[in-house]
């Protein structure tokens, strides 16, 4: 094995020093349709005090930042937060009215609408880009395995993980935090990118993401897929090491999403807005370099993810560890490690958002749905766009977008180039029978997908 020289990338700068505000709770109480700032005003609030969830991840910033830096107080909102242990508790909180939004994985909305029992959930907006990783057990690298960068390349990898695998006799067990995280999905892609079919030659099963580490710690499985910090408390407490990262396997993909249920912004089109318009300012401000050591602070707080600043560093620092299990640090920069509104990249381009809800991404996401069989639908719909466009409507975020001056992308599709993705795939939203049809991995190889294309 060839150890690989990575390219180091510049690192997003951090704060030296916390700001002092970061240790309090800015207040986030206000009068009832107060006026909103820049004389931003969309009407008077149909409700303002909110309840919204979320589950302890690095990528529930935007809604923690909202609240403790008061852009939901700017917009007349008063928030209470439920935290909650499993993303089953957020979708059975929001599908039963206990919650009027929540920090929702990708996938939740799409396959709430899809199933047999159908449940109108949507998707408002997108909180993050990348921001997830693949941690592997200790066992596995006292066996020989290493992150892919160690490798010359991704096919040298792959030939040891493939074999490593196979030589094990049983399908190892790997888990994932539910079967509609984004991360699940890239994770499959992962594996069938090796010629690893995730159906049969490995056992995936769901974990809560705070329970992973002690799973891990304990044997029971040999690797996850999660967003961070999990992925860092696996590494500090060398439990394992991280073998790749999500922008490995697809540079640019979402994370999670703002979600609520349709019958919600029917009742509160005023709020719904406001509700978008604090957490957009939010993402502005987790992505500001110089703010980046106070979000780490505040998400490390106890009433959140309760957890060493050590552990949440890395994602927004930059300066990310794949393992200490050799003794040392093993550092690389990776400046987009995690995106929540915009960082110019060979795939983000200026007036693309990390937060806009990408009608290409919910088709790069109902493919793969459909590529494993995990929605009733075997074939890709002849209505599909009609179907996303209730999933992932974009009204919403187009007119506040345009409240706070924000420039909107020309199209709700675009290509992803062969280079996004770790098999040197290209993705075109307009051809999605064809690009299913390339997969020869998928839950049945002898299936061929309906043909159909978009107008």
């Amino acid at each position: 094995m060839q150890r690989r020289v990575f390219i180091k990338y510049t690192s997003l700068g951090v704060a030296s020093s916390v700001i002092a505000a970061c240790t309090q709770n800015t207040s986030d109480t206000s009068s009832p349709g107060k006026q909103q700032p820049n004389n931003i005003n969309f009407g008077k609030l149909e409700k303002t005090y909110l309840t919204l969830g979320y589950v302890g991840l690095t990528d529930a910033a935007p809604l923690i930042i909202a609240k403790e830096k008061g852009f939901f107080s700017r917009y007349g909102l008063t928030v209470g937060f439920s935290r909650k242990a499993s993303w089953q508790d957020i979708e059975d909180g929001l599908i039963g009215g206990r919650l009027d939004g929540a920090q929702a994985l990708y996938g939740m909305p799409m396959q709430a609408q899809l199933r047999s029992n159908a449940a109108p959930m949507v998707a408002l907006m997108t909180f993050n880009l990348n921001g997830s990783a693949i941690a592997l057990s200790q066992k596995v690298w006292e066996a020989g395995i290493r992150p892919y960068f160690y490798y010359t390349n991704f096919q040298e990898f792959a030939d040891s993980y493939r074999n490593y695998i196979r030589g094990l006799g049983q399908p190892p067990n790997f888990a994932t935090e539910a079967k509609a995280s984004m991360d699940t999905y890239l994770y499959r892609y992962w594996l069938a990118a090796m010629g690893i079919d995730p159906d049969n030659e490995v056992k995936l099963t769901e974990i809560p993401p705070q329970q992973l580490i002690f799973k891990l710690q304990a044997g029971n499985i040999s690797g996850y897929c999660v967003g961070e910090p999990w992925n860092q408390d696996a590494v500090l407490k060398k439990a394992g090491f991280v073998a790749s990262t999500s922008r490995d396997i697809w540079r640019g993909h979402p994370g999670k999403v703002l979600a609520t249920m349709q019958a919600w912004i029917k009742d509160n089109p005023t709020t719904a807005r406001a509700l978008v318009a604090a957490l957009i300012e939010a993402c502005q401000y987790c992505d500001r370099a110089e703010n980046r050591t106070e979000v780490v602070q505040i998400l490390s707080q106890s009433q959140y993810l309760n957890l060493n600043p050590d552990a949440i560093a890395p994602a927004l620092s930059g300066k990310y560890s794949y393992s200490q299990l050799d003794g040392n640090n093993n550092l690389i920069s990776i400046p987009d490690f995690e995106i929540f509104h915009f960082q110019e990249t060979n795939y983000l381009k200026k007036p693309d958002t990390a937060n806009y809800p990408w009608r290409s991404h919910a088709v790069w996401l109902l493919t793969q749905m459909i590529r494993w069989n995990q929605i009733e639908q075997k074939e890709y719909p002849k209505d599909a766009d009609e179907i996303l466009n209730k999933i992932y409507p974009v009204e919403i975020y187009e007119e506040v977008a345009k409240a706070l001056k924000l420039e909107l992308p020309k199209d709700k599709m675009k290509k992803e180039a062969a280079t996004a993705f770790i098999d040197k795939r290209e993705f075109d939203p307009s051809q999605p029978v064809a690009y299913l049809n390339q997969f020869e991995l998928r839950a049945s190889r002898t299936q061929l997908f309906a043909l159909r294309t978009y107008e």
